[in-house]
């Protein structure tokens, strides 16, 4: 077994690398094609068309982050990636809530190794890093493969597979705040012929935060057997699960100001929930792939990922209303039992291979993906009488000491919502000269939803019920300027039907649009290192927008905020990329996006996601260098900027009037740095500063109102040992 094995790496320096590093089996949707790892610099990626093409063959954007560039920058969280990733926003809205946007749009599409899975910023839990091998993000529409959907990004989460060699690591994390964390990751042969391989993954973290009362455990696993059934099948079947409870959660924003109109100028460990606080939120995936290999060269894949999650909301916090300057109270407290079950079966099965026509070899890919959602919420509610006021009573002196609520409603059904995405695709890679080669592709898309309402138990009504069927083809078109440049242009249709409703509580229609992009991308330096330019243009109509002709505290009968649809939004913008390495000691990995939303009026929207976005992150190798003081020695650092961002919210102007203006975060840049020492071939030590100059900023603002605060300066230390 590979537990009884790994001792023999031990003693063999050759072996001395981790699992990122060695020999992995044949690619299965993105997992690392070449064998090894190459630094910043990725190799072939199937996510944008489901195909086998480089970066520079993708006529799309798109930005892979490495494990090795996890490793160097101790991203740990899907989080922390999408931060440092090219023309990615990150929005938190409170201490369990993030959301994801690029090129002015919500990130709605992820996937799992390429089979499409959800996410939602209260009830998802995929935010941990240990158990993937990298994170590929494909910007721009990307209906071929996913549907429906914004012309924002899809993420493609490629787990960690089992090698071929015997291979582990142990890291032990420490870091501010009290930050303590385990990882654990081993993989080899089963049996001495190699043809079963396994891999475990484990993880526990325990952590406080910046902002007083609140803590977190979080505990992740991952189990995976693939076996060469025969010379040209490989099959593979994995679980895993992560756990995440958190206390002290928040629920809402730090008011930015007082009842009397001044600023607040709060702390940034400003928390005024209950110590008891909590989101808890589980989630375990079993997943299978078969990759047949076929006659002239064809593969056929299937792979299938079935999800159950629940996720456990006991929330108690001061979100609404302004406190009083002299006396600290006037908040008034949201309290919240939410049990939210969900469980979801995605699949995706395509062929793909090489044909013969007029005299040239093309590429051919058809397929068939999709999921389907049931998401339960349970009769959950606090019931009276609750055993604490419904107003914080002083901000300046709370302690988070109240009783905890012990009576609750039934925990019977509620409402279920079940949504439910099928499609087929297919996609001609023609390759009419050795220098022109055009994708040719297109969707066909079934989308449908309904919300089942329950009463004491038993069903009552549906709600919300809505079908959609859609084409949506695809062209793209690349060609050679240089054997190291080329250019490319590419369309998209893009339709996504929304939940979201008017002031009259009625339903808007789904968006629809076409999404064009076009740009450069070159190899250097033997292919290691990526640039690329692009350029894009989106036109939508029908886009929600929070109407601004209500009201203020308005609500529907649901308790959700009003819409209405934007006729003729238009995005435009460009974009910078490199990725890879200078020199065998100098890795980089940055880039800058400019994208404006105007509605048809020319007024900008969406301006919660800032007008422009750069970031650049490197990493040098001092080995070898003043006679070899420095030898084992990896330091680099990065740069994150953005510009303003700004939104309407309601501010005091006095103890007794309001206005509607603008909130915002003017631009800022915060710097990162880190330092590895490579002990000997087994042991390395690594230190990582986050916010080097401890810069306060809102990461998000008009959220109730209020802002939520950005990370001060954070220090992480990692011991890691491989074999």
């Amino acid at each position: 077994m590979v537990l009884l094995l790994a001792g023999t790496a031990l003693a063999s320096p050759a072996l001395a690398r981790t699992a990122d590093e060695a020999e992995t089996s044949t690619d299965v949707e993105g997992v690392v094609v070449t064998g090894h790892r190459n630094g910043y610099q990725a190799g072939q990626t199937a996510s944008a068309a489901k195909l086998p093409l480089s970066l520079k063959e993708t006529p799309q954007s798109v930005t892979v982050i490495t494990r090795e560039r996890m490793d160097d920058f101790a991203l740990s969280s899907i989080s922390a990636v999408l931060e440092q990733t090219t023309g990615i926003t990150v929005q938190e809205l409170d201490s369990n809530r993030v959301g994801f946007s690029s090129r002015g749009f919500a990130i709605a599409n992820f996937q799992a190794d390429g089979v499409p899975t959800s996410y939602s910023s209260g009830n998802s839990v995929m935010n941990d890093t240990a158990i993937y091998e990298r994170v590929e993000v494909v910007r721009g529409a990307t209906g071929l493969v996913t549907g429906s959907g914004d012309p924002s990004a899809t993420v493609n989460l490629i787990r960690k597979a089992p090698t071929k060699d015997i291979v582990g690591s142990v890291g032990l994390t420490a870091g501010s705040w009290g930050r303590g964390r385990i990882e654990t990751d081993l993989s080899g042969p089963v049996f001495a012929d190699g043809k079963v391989r396994a891999r475990l993954v484990t993880g526990f973290e325990k952590r406080q935060s910046y902002f007083d009362l609140y803590e977190e455990k979080k505990t992740l696993g991952l189990l995976a057997v693939e076996a060469d059934v025969t010379d040209t099948t490989l099959v593979r079947v994995g679980y895993d699960y992560l756990e995440v409870t958190p206390k002290g959660t928040t629920w809402g924003t730090t008011p930015l100001y007082y009842r009397d109109g001044t600023p607040t100028n709060l702390p940034r460990s400003y928390n005024v929930a209950a110590k008891w606080s909590t989101w808890d939120r589980n989630s375990e995936n079993l997943y299978g792939v078969v990759e047949q290999q076929l006659p002239g060269d064809w593969t056929l894949r299937a792979a299938v990922n079935r999800r159950e999650s629940e996720s456990t909301a006991l929330l108690f916090y001061g979100y609404g209303g302004y406190p009083n300057r002299q006396t600290g109270a006037g908040l008034t407290v949201a309290d919240y039992y939410n049990v939210y079950q969900e469980e979801e079966t995605g699949f995706d099965i395509y062929a793909s291979g090489p044909f013969e026509l007029f005299g040239r070899k093309h590429e051919l890919v058809f397929g068939a993906n999709g999921y389907e959602r049931d998401g339960t919420t349970l009769d959950t509610g606090i019931r009276e009488p609750r055993p604490y006021p419904m107003t914080i009573p002083d901000i300046r002196t709370w302690t988070g000491n109240i009783p905890k609520p012990t009576t609750f409603n039934t925990g019977k059904p509620l409402q279920i919502a079940r949504t439910k995405e099928t499609g087929v695709y297919g996609a001609l890679r023609l390759n009419p000269t050795d220098r022109l080669k055009v994708i040719l592709g297109a969707r066909s898309s079934q989308w449908e939803t309904r919300t089942d309402h329950y009463v004491a138990g038993a069903y009552a009504r549906t709600t919300g019920k809505y079908a959609e069927d859609r084409l949506t083809p695809y062209v793209g078109v690349i060609f050679d300027v240089t054997s190291n440049i080329s250019a490319y242009a590419s369309y998209s249709d893009l339709f996504k039907p929304q939940s979201n409703k008017d002031k009259h509580n009625e339903q808007l229609p789904p968006v629809i649009g076409s999404n064009y992009e076009t740009g450069l991308k070159g190899e250097f330096f033997e292919g290691k290192l990526y640039v690329a330019a692009a350029g894009f243009f989106v036109k939508q109509e029908n886009l929600a927008e929070v109407d601004p002709t209500v009201p203020d505290g308005f609500l529907l009968p649901d308790g959700s905020t009003a819409y209405r649809a934007v006729p003729g939004a238009e995005t435009r913008g460009f974009e910078l990329e490199v990725a890879g390495s200078i020199t065998d000691r100098w890795r980089v990995q940055g880039g800058y996006t400019y994208a404006y939303t105007e509605n048809q009026a020319a007024l900008r929207i969406n301006t919660l996601n800032p007008r422009n976005i750069a970031r650049l992150y490197t990493t040098y190798d001092l080995d070898g260098l003043w006679g070899g003081v420095l030898d084992g020695l990896t330091v680099g650092g990065g740069l994150n900027w953005q510009s303003e961002i700004y939104t309407l919210a309601t501010i005091p102007t006095s103890n007794t009037t309001t206005v509607r203006t603008n909130v915002r975060q003017d631009s800022y840049v915060l710097a990162n740095l880190m330092a590895r020492y490579r002990v000997n071939d087994h042991v390395s030590l690594s230190v990582n500063v986050d916010n080097l100059f401890d810069k306060t900023y809102w990461r998000r603002v008009g959220f109730y109102n209020g802002g939520y605060y950005g990370e001060p300066r954070k220090i992480t230390v990692t011991l890691r040992t491989a074999f």
